[in-house]
């Protein structure tokens, strides 16, 4: 037996075909990139046939490489492919953290295509408050300070044996949110704020007032009303401790009887 035998096998066959209508996309991918699919199409006009071939499973899905496919369907060019049996969106999900690390709003995108529930929720919480970042809304919808809070339902806490990390969880597909009613009343009381502090959307300054609605003392509404006479005293700090200290000043003013906000 010859040493190219005993050392190569052949592990993947690549095709080529100019027939870009057999391949499917995965539901739940994260979208494609217009700019990106251009710049590759006029590199395809220029230079010719991308070498570098895209991954299929055996249903013709995309596995990796959309933009390429994307880009050879607008240069009406060839492309090349090798079928890679067995995968799935999760193992979209491995290749493209290992290329290029997906964002909170791509795995957000790709499990609400899914139909998961509390994504479809999150995303429509996250288009309706554009003034919020993703990682504030997801606290939001989790009624929770972080997206590492030990606040977290039950359900999290009964199949782990590991402390619950949301991060872990968001990404794996299995969040759940909380009450997204009162993710909203809280959003919509955040905005009420904006007009006596631009901070308001800092995530340092929404996880003390998510603190702070938890509070048996802290009436937001009284809050907001002493705000209004202190127009310039809210100014951005770098902790929570220190944004309670200061909201408990301002919470204060002209009362006889003090507050304790930070306990």
């Amino acid at each position: 037996m010859s040493y190219f035998n005993q050392t190569n096998q052949e592990v993947n066959k690549v095709y080529k075909t100019n027939k870009l209508e057999i391949f499917k996309p995965i539901v739940g991918n994260r979208p494609t990139n217009p700019m990106h699919i251009k710049r590759l199409s006029s590199s395809i006009k220029q230079n010719g046939l991308l070498q570098n071939p895209i991954i299929v499973n055996e249903k013709m899905q995309v596995i990796d490489g959309q933009h390429r496919l994307s880009a050879a369907k607008l240069a009406n060019s060839f492309i090349y492919y090798i079928i890679a049996k067995g995968y799935d969106l999760k193992d979209v999900q491995t290749l493209n953290l290992n290329q290029k690390n997906w964002n909170k709003k791509d795995f957000m995108d790709g499990y609400a295509a899914m139909g998961i529930e509390s994504y479809i929720k999150l995303k429509d919480f996250v288009n309706y408050n554009k003034v919020f970042n993703i990682r504030d809304c997801i606290a939001l919808c989790s009624n929770s300070t972080t997206d590492r809070s030990s606040d977290l339902t039950n359900k999290y806490r009964v199949s782990r044996k590991k402390p619950v990390n949301v991060k872990e969880i968001f990404e794996e597909g299995t969040w759940i949110g909380k009450d997204f009613k009162l993710a909203q009343e809280n959003a919509n009381k955040l905005k009420m704020i904006q007009p006596y502090y631009d901070g308001y959307r800092r995530s340092t300054f929404i996880g003390t007032i998510l603190q702070l609605f938890k509070n048996d003392n802290f009436n937001f509404m009284q809050f907001l009303d002493k705000l209004k006479f202190q127009k310039n005293k809210l100014q951005d700090c770098t902790s929570v401790s220190q944004y309670k200290l200061l909201i408990e000043d301002i919470y204060n003013y002209k009362s006889r009887e003090k507050v304790n906000l930070r306990y």
